[in-house]
């Protein structure tokens, strides 16, 4: 079966042609990453991946979403688009399935082999439930679920939960963003790429005489990556980078582990998204602190499996995946 596959995110898009055998998929084809912001539909980006690839045939279409669905219809959050797959199935003439792309990882997590994931706890490895949060763009939390023989994914939105602080200093941070937010604070304006390390650094430097680092004055507006510009200076020594990144690792833990204790995910919990494979030398360093922060429950914690997705295409392939 050739399934195109989709995996929308709030910065870029990645199309392929997957193949599908056996419930796994074997090839991906004709890859290619559009600027999602660049588009004004999921159906632009297959017109345009077609225009390139005109020699690809495919007889369905799988697509995982940053977005809540609902009977095949979805708004996505960071991007203002409106998917109905009904309505881009006639305009593709083939079935169209779509999924919250947090599910979509759910299917890609249950296809990954041990080249495409790193260990943060090796834990007691276990059937059972497993936990998905993925830091990107935005903040995606998931869970898989355990019916006493098999793994089945759901769909997630636990990032927009509400920040919970756990220290005097995290309770300043709330604060912080409550003034710059002016209401609600989730733990997407925490973690996810677009807000978290502004937020992050703005607040660290909110009582320093000298203002914001000079690795996000030096690049004009427009071109500023929070997120990058951090990680590059931490990995050249600079040492309030690596205070941003520190206490960003040790935030993204305790997140975890509050979604860990709702599901108990003895199959492990994985940490996807592009931000976690980019800074593993924080989170190997301070990454199970946070996760482990539990009071009473921190022995349970200890026992869970926690790993970080290497492959970049997981979302892409279980975006096929869930047609099979």
């Amino acid at each position: 079966m050739r399934v195109l596959a989709i995996d929308i995110g709030g910065t870029k898009s990645s199309v392929g042609l997957c193949e599908l055998n056996g419930g796994i998929v074997t090839n991906v084809a004709g890859l290619a990453t559009f600027q999602s912001k660049k588009y004004q539909s999921m159906l632009d980006i297959v017109d345009d991946w077609q225009k390139t690839h005109p020699s690809l045939s495919f007889s369905a279409v799988g697509a995982g979403v940053a977005g809540p669905v609902l009977n095949d219809k979805v708004h996505l959050t960071n991007l203002g688009w409106d998917i109905d797959a009904s309505i881009i199935g006639g305009s593709l003439g083939v079935p169209v399935r779509i999924c919250n792309d947090m599910e979509a990882h759910g299917w890609g997590i249950l296809g990954l082999t041990p080249n495409h994931i790193v260990a943060l706890n090796a834990g007691i490895s276990k059937s059972g439930a497993k936990a998905l949060i993925a830091a990107g763009t935005g903040l995606g939390e998931s869970v898989i679920g355990w019916d006493g023989k098999r793994n089945y994914p759901l769909a997630g939105e636990g990032g927009h939960s509400s920040f919970s602080p756990t220290n005097d200093v995290e309770d300043k941070l709330l604060t912080f963003l409550r003034l710059e937010l002016g209401g609600h604070v989730s733990w997407e304006r925490v973690l996810g790429g677009f807000d978290g390390f502004r937020h992050l650094t703005r607040f660290l430097t909110q009582n320093q005489s000298t203002g914001l680092p000079s690795y996000v004055t030096v690049l004009p507006k427009e071109q500023l990556d929070w997120g990058a510009a951090t990680v590059v200076a931490a990995e050249s020594g600079d040492p309030f980078a690596d205070k941003v990144l520190t206490l960003y690792a040790s935030l993204y833990g305790k997140e975890a582990s509050n979604l860990a204790l709702k599901c108990v995910p003895r199959g492990g919990v994985y940490l996807g998204g592009g931000i976690a494979p980019r800074i593993l030398p924080w989170l190997k360093r301070g990454f199970m602190a946070g996760f482990k922060d539990k009071g009473r429950f921190s022995n349970l914690l200890s026992e869970i499996p926690v790993s970080v997705i290497t492959d970049k295409l997981n979302g892409l392939k279980g975006a096929a995946l869930q047609l099979v």
